[in-house]
């Protein structure tokens, strides 16, 4: 299995990804952003194109990289078999009109949504109020927005994808 790895907007979230994708996999390329390590915001859209040229199988997201492959999936057609979720900006998403967002990939492809139960860019419930009913989700605790493979991750998406 390929699995690309979108990294939050911060460097010290890539080993964190990519943890976890070798925690499921062999193959495992994580997204270094361009405007690391100087610039803390990376562009959305000129990351999304770059991960576009992908061919994975997964994609493991966290927080800014959701942003990253929704665009990606949306304007440049990267097409995973799945993708998973993790910390996604929810209030981000809904302070810029975006939220929708969230819903469309849900229904557009096989998605695991992991949130955080006070997750501070958008606890569980307000990620559950965004997606269609059918959509599958799953709530660990906490409230740091830190996932990492320690947290008994890699068992989740391994039964997701089973």
């Amino acid at each position: 299995m390929r699995i690309l790895g979108l990294p939050g907007r911060l460097p010290e979230t890539a080993p964190r990804i990519e943890a976890l994708g070798l925690a499921l996999a062999d193959q495992v390329e994580v997204q270094r952003y361009a405007a690391w390590p100087g610039d803390p915001i990376p562009d959305e859209a000129a990351e999304a194109a770059r991960a576009a040229r992908h061919s994975p199988d997964l994609v493991i997201a966290m927080s800014f990289g959701c942003l990253v492959a929704m665009a990606a999936r949306e304007t440049h057609g990267l097409n995973a078999e799945a993708y998973v979720f993790m910390g996604a900006p929810v209030r981000r998403l809904a302070v810029e009109g975006r939220l929708r967002l969230l819903a469309r990939q849900a229904q557009a492809a096989p998605t695991l949504f992991i949130q955080q139960t006070d997750d501070f860019t958008g606890p569980y419930r307000e990620l559950l109020a965004a997606l269609p009913p059918d959509a599958v989700a799953h709530e660990v605790p906490g409230a740091d927005h830190v996932y990492d493979a320690a947290g008994g991750l890699a068992e989740v998406i391994a039964r997701w994808r089973a």
